[in-house]
């Protein structure tokens, strides 16, 4: 037998039941009980042998199974009592052995009535026989059990009978106790075997169900085996079969078909439909019915249970089926957890925010799976502070036509937008199941930001400050910038949604708030503060009534002009895409710059740049930041070089130049190209503009060798104005090396070059120009020049400022009045000296000091207010003798070629 069970099986001779289980179940669908009756007995037998081989592999020898029962005692060798003991136990086993009788609760009973035929003294006998009979049964009832157990007392007089085996007892008494965890009288009563069979699959079943690892995946190995085994009409083991199915991620059509009967029975309790739906969403999802299985993952989401399992199914669900969606889903199933308005004491704990499960979630998608836009959505949802500048092209990117980009949007709108079109979500439906959850979720969290922005306290005490109309009203202490507070960390959350604010509240964000500091807010307050131009008013309630989509459309349009702004390039590439539906009104400042980037394919952005006309103050200020433009130049002209200005005027900007005033031209290129070695090059330019225009040529002649224009040509055909004039002296007094501009000079280039009404090529010298004068001014600082000081009367080239002029006057005109007004004239006559030239006097001396000391005095105020002028010297001395109207003129207050200005200590106040 001992060999003939091992080679039946397949294996080796082993005591690990595991192996030995295993394999029996391998061979089963080999020997089918239906078929092959015999072999599956032979076989069952062999299975029952190595198991009990397991347990006393010691003492079990080569015999049949049958032979493995306990020998009889010959009846010379027992007493009576003894011969009926054993009869009782022989029909207790007959009854263990009976397949029609043994899981038949009415059987027990009877079983245990017929004790009632025998003497007390044979039943106490029997009955520790009959507890270790059913203590060794394999295939024991234990609810039936409890009916012999309950009857012969086992528990109660288990320490006096067998003290040695109370443990082993006591816990399968426990067990005997717990009862069968299926009703066993439901099997079938025809074939023994089938019995045990099934038994044998559900209880090791169970057994990978408690004992084993889930992440070993046994369970799905074992549910995915070909067997047969019967499955009776239990409806609990039924439902904790199916629950082994789910939890073993194990795909059976059967067990669905199931699952859908009982869920069409109208009886079913409330739980118990849930644990079927659960069930069946499960195996419609593993067999892949997308449909059906988002349908069933929805309604269990919906009913508050299993949604941490429903969750992890959707996602998994939304990965496979709608990957676009993924991101927005996560987002949508955010739990914002925040503190109620009414009983937060810190305002920051009451704003909704993304959970750490979101955030775990969003980190590992990965961006390059998915479109631009919704890398950009991921990217801003994991950002702390969650910059609308990351999401830009996916607000553009909802023109009314596409419902994914609609939902990602009402995302977005979350964190930036208003009552208006956080409204908007509440109010949005769709027809689609899936799109429908998202919204009920985006919808959730739209709920907690309107209360946020409706009732928080500090919120509408920042927006009663805000557009309150009375300018004078200071910023309340608690959102001044400087506090650095939960309460202005609100606020600046509020100015992250936007919204058209009239002027006087932009006028208070820039005059309390750095630009940084303004959120969604800061290019409308530099538009209207320092552009003169603002966004249009939003539609009123009534256009709103009649156009759903009016304010979305006020919106992007507003957010495609910060857009422009922000990042041209990847805006105007996202314009230039066919489908997209933009609502710009004919008077718009971008209308110009739209039409010209749609009906301009070209792939080459200076092309496009330079085919983009600057005509208004909104355009300038989209150009800024568009890169090698010359807008961005006059910006920032400190960031640039003369050579690659002239680099790029003869390799990017020749086609936006080439219309432009002459003469303009001219003094840009006298600009760059001013130095010495650079004549040949500048005269190849002028000549080039001036081209066969004898006027032209005359103009580039004359100013190229004497900077300056002639003195009679068509002023007003080349819009010669004072301005011009006026930057070509700048022009020419800081083509020097010591030329400088004072702070008031300064100024009026920055004002000429910031107003974008201004020609733009005179707005760029005006940018060089600035240039020039920081280069000329680190030349001169680099210099080893000496500090200036009032009493240096004998420095020439030194500095003085007006009170150290008319100290240095004052001495040489005291000097005189004493000699005039004590005759000391004569005095000084008689005096002479032996190594004077017999001729000269002492006085001749002092008069010659006193003259020379007010020449240093002039040449020294001279020095003070020189700034490197052209013909300065001359012009000096012309207006000398009127009242020395030339040394009251104010000191230059930077350092110049003749070292700093005069320092005075400032009056302690």
């Amino acid at each position: 037998m001992m060999e003939k069970s091992w080679q039946l099986l397949g294996i080796e001779e082993t005591t690990d039941k595991d192996v030995i289980r295993q394999a029996y179940r391998a061979k089963l669908p080999v020997y089918h009980p239906e078929t092959d009756p015999d072999g599956f007995k032979a076989l069952r037998e062999a299975y029952e042998y190595a198991m009990h081989y397991a347990d006393f592999p010691e003492s079990t020898i080569d015999i049949s199974v049958a032979e493995l029962q306990p020998e009889e005692n010959t009846s010379s060798e027992l007493s009576e009592q003894e011969l009926q003991a054993n009869e009782i136990c022989q029909n207790y086993q007959a009854l263990l052995d009976d397949p029609e009788r043994r899981y038949n609760i009415n059987q027990w009973h009877q079983f245990v009535a017929s004790f009632y035929d025998y003497p007390m003294e044979v039943i106490d006998i029997a009955k520790w026989q009959l507890l270790e009979i059913s203590y060794n049964a394999s295939y024991l009832s234990l609810t039936c059990a409890k009916v012999l157990a309950d009857s012969l007392r086992w528990r109660q007089q288990l320490t006096t009978q067998s003290p040695d085996k109370v443990e082993q007892y006591d816990n399968f008494l426990n067990q005997v106790n717990n009862g069968d965890y299926f009703d066993y009288a439901l099997l079938p009563t025809i074939n023994k075997t089938i019995q045990n069979v099934t038994l044998d699959y559900f209880d090791f079943a169970r057994w990978i169900f408690w004992e084993r690892p889930p992440e070993v995946g046994e369970m799905n190995y074992y549910l995915s085996q070909d067997t047969v085994v019967y499955l009776p009409d239990d409806k609990q083991l039924m439902l904790q079969f199916a629950k082994w199915f789910s939890f073993a991620l194990t795909p059976n059509q059967a067990i669905l078909d199931y699952a859908l009967s009982r869920l069409n029975q109208t009886d079913l309790e409330e739980n118990l439909i849930i644990e079927w739906k659960y069930i069946v969403a499960n195996q419609y999802s593993l067999l892949n019915d997308k449909d059906n299985s988002l349908k069933y993952w929805l309604e269990i989401y919906n009913s508050g249970h299993y949604q941490e399992k429903s969750v992890s199914w959707l996602i998994h669900w939304c990965a496979i089926n709608a990957k676009n969606y993924l991101p927005l889903l996560i987002f949508a199933l955010n739990q914002s957890h925040c503190l109620a308005i009414d009983i937060a004491e810190d305002p920051l704990y009451t704003v909704p925010r993304l959970s750490p499960t979101t955030i775990s979630l969003l980190i590992k998608l990965k961006k390059e799976d998915f479109s631009t836009e919704i890398a950009e959505f991921i990217t801003w949802a994991l950002m702390e502070n969650w910059d609308y500048r990351q999401i830009l092209s996916s607000i553009l990117n909802d023109d009314g036509s596409n419902r994914l980009a609609r939902l990602y949007r009402h995302a977005i709108m979350l964190r930036h937008g208003n009552e208006i079109l956080l409204q908007e979500i509440l109010d949005e439906q769709s027809e689609d199941a899936f799109e429908q959850f998202i919204l009920q979720n985006l919808q959730r969290q739209a709920k907690q930001n309107l209360i946020w922005l409706s009732e928080l306290k500090p919120v509408k005490e920042f927006k009663e400050w805000l557009f309150d109309n009375n300018e004078t009203v200071p910023i309340p202490e608690k959102f001044n910038p400087q506090s650095q507070n939960n309460q202005l960390i609100v606020v600046r959350l509020l100015l992250d949604r936007f919204d058209y604010l009239p002027y006087t509240a932009k006028l208070r964000l820039y005059n309390n708030f750095n630009y940084s500091h303004m959120e969604m807010n800061d290019w409308s307050v530099f538009f209207t503060i320092k552009e003169f131009c603002d966004f249009p008013m939003p539609p009123n309630a009534s256009i709103r009534a009649n156009n759903k989509n009016a304010y979305w459309q006020w919106y992007r349009y507003c957010i495609l002009v910060i857009a422009l702004a922000n990042e041209p390039v990847e805006t105007i590439k996202y314009l230039q895409k066919e489908h997209n539906i933009f609502y710009i009104p004919d008077d718009s400042p971008i209308f110009s710059i739209v039409q010209t980037i749609k009906n301009n394919h070209c792939q080459d952005i200076t092309q496009l740049y330079n085919a983009i006309e600057s005509n208004n103050k909104l355009i300038n200020c989209i150009l800024i930041n568009y890169p090698e433009s010359i807008e961005s130049v006059i910006d920032k002209p400190n960031n640039f070089d003369f050579a690659d200005i002239t680099q790029k005027i003869e390799q990017l900007w020749q086609p936006k130049l080439a219309n432009s005033n002459p003469i303009y031209l001219m003094l840009l290129n006298q600009i760059l190209l001013s130095k010495y070695e650079q004549k040949p090059k500048l005269h190849e330019a002028q000549q080039k503009i001036a081209g066969n225009s004898q006027e032209l040529n005359k103009i580039a002649k004359i100013l190229e060798k004497e900077w300056r224009f002639p003195l009679t040509f068509d002023k007003e055909k080349y819009q010669y104005t004072e301005q011009v004039e006026i930057i070509k002296n700048f022009a020419e007094r800081l083509s020097r090396y010591y030329g400088l501009c004072n702070e008031e000079e300064l100024q009026t280039l920055i004002e000429f070059k910031d107003d974008a009404d201004n020609d733009l090529i005179l707005r760029l010298c005006c940018a060089l120009l600035l240039k020039q004068n920081t280069q000329n001014q680190e030349k001169i600082n680099s210099l080893a020049i000496a500090k200036n000081s009032p009493w240096q009367f004998w420095r020439v080239n030194g500095r003085t400022d007006i009170k150290g002029f008319l100290l240095q006057i004052s001495f040489s005109l005291i000097s005189w009045i004493i000699i005039e007004l004590f005759g000391l004239e004569k005095m000084l006559d008689t005096i002479t000296f032996s190594i004077i030239s017999y001729d000269t006097t002492a006085f001749s001396i002092i008069f010659y000091i006193i003259i020379i000391n007010a020449f240093f005095a002039v040449k020294r105020r001279f020095n003070d207010i020189y700034r490197g002028q052209p013909y300065f010297a001359i012009l000096f001395i012309i207006f000398l003798p009127i009242f020395l109207i030339p040394c009251w003129f104010s000191s230059f207050e930077k350092i110049n070629r003749n070292g700093p200005p005069i320092e005075r200590k400032k009056p302690v106040s």
